[in-house]
């Protein structure tokens, strides 16, 4: 941890100037070194910073042991010179204030259960929203539990309190109650929250709580003996109310009703279609048995059916009903699509349908597969073509 580091000494200063000390190719990138700690390097769950080196993409910024930061870049720089730096501060400040409320909820947890932190990663995607922090602690919590700690950590940010960077020496630090997931050595820096939390971090957080906005906690499953939360805060808590402020909005208009009415009208409409799909089901349930009864005295070994608008289950419903209820020993059923391809299900119950089934979609260019008794699958060619390709191969 470098102590001297800008993003510790000035941590809102967005743009620098920094002599290029070295650099060299790095796979497809090329890895930097500056005199000035300007960029954030991945570290503590956060995410390194991006932004510019003169004309230079900065695409990660990666810590070293011993010696300078390592900034990697999308082209080479000029060793000496002195270029203008700009931080990317858009997810800086992001990544800060996400930091700063993960700080606030586990403080917050760790205060009233005594659990600890084991494992926090930043920027993850879930259901297609970047992000979203996750956090794992080591007991279990209930959700109601949780609402109640969502509760309390937006208050800290409500009462805009301070966030104190501290560097103990050896001595203080052991007189300190502070959070920390292992025994430390050496400069030591810890981040306290007033009445909230005080935890050793390397990470960037805001000066003030108020910084943040907002914390809201989406999810909470079991993990490893405790629980992982998913939880976002700052901008990508205002971006994931926006996101669903939209899809609430367009649900309810959909809908016809009023944005409070949507819970109960999709209730309503989910009802009437499962009592839908169960008058569907029987009207299926008697179509098969007239299909049934009218091949009773079919001749061949195989047979073919085609039908106009079955859903995949229906297709193997049918197929199904036509094995147990016609002298047929393999049964095809096919279904089409709009672009005039054909969904299929072919099964039997005295013959394995699967190297007859390979064969068939190697004859057609189709795809599919399954079990022994029944496989399932697509092909794009005219019935005639199914029908014929059929035969000839579970004919025999």
């Amino acid at each position: 941890m470098n102590k001297n580091a800008l993003y510790y000494q000035t941590p809102y200063v967005k743009e620098f100037d920094a002599t290029v000390l070295g650099c060299v190719k790095s796979g497809e990138s090329f890895a930097v070194t500056l005199d000035q700690a300007g960029f954030y390097p991945e570290g503590g769950g956060q995410p390194a910073d991006h932004g510019w080196i003169g004309d230079a993409t900065v695409l990660d910024v990666q810590e070293q042991k011993d010696g300078p930061d390592l900034v990697y870049t999308d082209r080479p720089l000029e060793s000496g010179k002195i270029y203008h730096c700009r931080i990317d501060w858009t997810r800086r400040f992001r990544n800060t204030q996400n930091h700063s409320g993960e700080h606030i909820v586990s403080g917050i947890v760790h205060r009233r259960f005594g659990y600890h932190n084991v494992g926090f990663h930043m920027d993850t995607k879930v259901a297609g929203m970047d992000g979203v922090m996750t956090i794992d602690f080591d007991g279990p919590m209930t959700w109601e539990q949780l609402m109640e700690i969502e509760q309390e950590a937006n208050q800290v940010i409500y009462e805009d309190r301070p966030v104190r960077i501290l560097w103990p020496s050896a001595e203080e630090l052991t007189r300190m109650d502070y959070r920390s997931k292992k025994a430390l050595t050496g400069d030591v820096r810890l981040v306290e929250i007033e009445d909230a939390d005080c935890c050793a971090c390397c990470g960037t957080h805001v000066m003030r709580t108020g910084e943040i906005g907002l914390i809201k906690i989406l999810s909470v499953m079991s993990h490893r003996g405790g629980v992982r939360l998913e939880m976002v805060a700052g901008q990508d808590a205002f971006h994931d109310y926006e996101r669903k402020h939209a899809l609430i909005t367009e649900l309810s208009r959909m809908l016809s009703v009023n944005a409070g009415d949507a819970v109960d009208a999709l209730k309503k409409y989910m009802e009437a279609d499962y009592r839908k799909d169960q008058r569907i089901g029987e009207l299926n349930q008697k179509l098969f048995q007239i299909k049934a009864d009218g091949l009773r005295e079919y001749p061949e070994r195989v047979l073919c059916d085609f039908e106009e608008g079955m859903n995949p289950v229906e297709l193997r419903k049918c197929c199904d009903y036509l094995m147990r209820h016609t002298p047929a020993e393999v049964v095809g059923v096919f279904g089409e699509n709009e672009d005039h391809s054909f969904l299929y299900v072919i099964g039997s119950e005295t013959v394995d349908v699967r190297p007859g089934g390979k064969a068939f979609n190697q004859a057609l260019q189709g795809r599919g597969g399954g079990q022994k008794e029944m496989i399932q699958g697509s092909v794009q060619v005219e019935q005639a073509k199914i029908e014929r390709t059929l035969k000839e191969i579970f004919a025999v």
